[in-house]
Order: structure tokens, then C-alpha cells, then sequence
């Protein structure tokens, strides 16, 4: 009776010990942007330009609504390769457009529709709309699927980062900053400042 007790609170140790998540073997860096205005804090494309692995780009499909006659997100950064689906949630209709990289009309459509585009070529993407000549929102093509957007504190994190060296770069519709270097070291957040300045 008693081996068959040990036996069995073996094998409950044993399953309890496998369930248990790995160590984490990959790092991440938690930054803070640093801006003259404090509402450009805001909107700051933090990437990867360099690392210690190369990651694959992958394809995925993000969505630029068109809500209240703005797009909405302003600033939406997207890995090369990616499809960026233009929905119209107002009750009039909306076109899009660019005059940068690879120059396309999507023509015009109603609320409720929407229409895509596949970015081949990495670059700065200014969006537009024929019907309402005040609107812009800016899609970021960038060569990495690794980066990050500060929000209105100036907060971005970068995580699942493999341990290393890094080069980051940095893209704000208004301002610029330098390349920065950082380490990435398994298992805890790196601390990182990021300084806007005028370009």
C-alpha cells in the first residue's frame, strides 16, 4: 500500500514538474520616449535594424479604419509583405490613396466595405482620401515583423527578443532620433531611453 502511495505522488511530482513553462530563454526591452512636446511622445516606431537572428516576416492582415473622417490608427507600422486591410465605418464614402513607394488609388467605396493592398517595398506610406483632403495616417513598411509604438506616455515594449546585441531604429511623423545599441539579456525587461529631436 505505502509504494503504491509513493508511486502515485511520484508520478503527480513528476506531471507537475513537466507542466511547468521553461525558463524564459528569450528577453525583452521596455522603453520610454523622451519628446520637446510632450504629445509627440506618442506615435514613435521603435524597430529592430539589426539583431542576432533574423526573423522571418511572415504574412498577416492589420486593419486602417476610416471612423469619424480620420483613420484610425494615425501610425501603423507593418512588416514588408503584409496586407493592410482599409475598412470604411462612416456613412459616407471614403477613397484611398498614396503618391509614395508604389503609388497605388484603391478608388472609392461606401461604409461598411473595404479593400486591401499587399506592401511589397518597405518604406513611409502617406494615406489619403480623394473625398476628404484633410485626412492622412501613415503606414510604416518596415523589414522586420519586431517593433513597437509608443503610446501617449511615450511607453513602448519590444518583447521575444533572442539575447544579443541590437540596433534599433526609430520613425516619428514628426521628429527623429538616432539609431540606438542595446543588449538583450534572457529573461528580464532591458531599460531604454529614446530622445526625439527636431529633424
Amino acid at each position: 500500500m505505502l509504494i503504491r502511495l509513493l508511486t502515485l505522488i511520484s508520478l503527480l511530482l513528476c506531471s507537475v514538474i513537466t507542466s511547468l513553462p521553461a525558463v524564459a530563454d528569450t528577453g525583452s526591452i521596455a522603453g520610454t520616449v523622451a519628446a520637446p512636446i510632450p504629445k509627440h511622445r506618442a506615435g514613435a516606431i521603435v524597430y529592430v535594424k539589426q539583431g542576432p537572428v533574423a526573423v522571418p516576416l511572415g504574412q498577416k492582415t492589420v486593419t486602417l479604419d476610416q471612423k469619424g473622417l480620420v483613420f484610425t490608427p494615425r501610425i501603423l507600422p507593418i512588416a514588408k509583405g503584409w496586407t493592410v486591410e482599409f475598412l470604411n465605418s462612416d456613412p459616407v464614402a471614403h477613397n484611398v490613396y498614396t503618391i509614395d513607394g508604389e503609388k497605388y488609388d484603391l478608388g472609392t467605396w461606401p461604409q461598411g466595405q473595404k479593400k486591401t493592398h499587399v506592401f511589397a517595398k518597405s518604406g513611409v506610406y502617406r494615406q489619403l482620401c480623394k473625398v476628404h483632403d484633410d485626412m492622412i495616417s501613415y503606414v510604416v513598411v518596415l523589414d522586420t515583423p519586431q517593433f513597437a509604438v509608443s503610446d501617449k506616455d511615450g511607453k513602448f515594449a519590444l518583447s521575444g527578443l533572442a539575447p544579443g546585441s541590437y540596433t534599433l531604429g526609430v520613425w516619428h511623423e514628426k521628429l527623429g532620433a538616432a539609431d540606438l545599441s542595446v543588449t538583450v539579456t534572457a529573461g528580464a525587461p532591458t531599460a531604454l531611453p529614446v530622445v526625439l529631436k527636431a529633424k
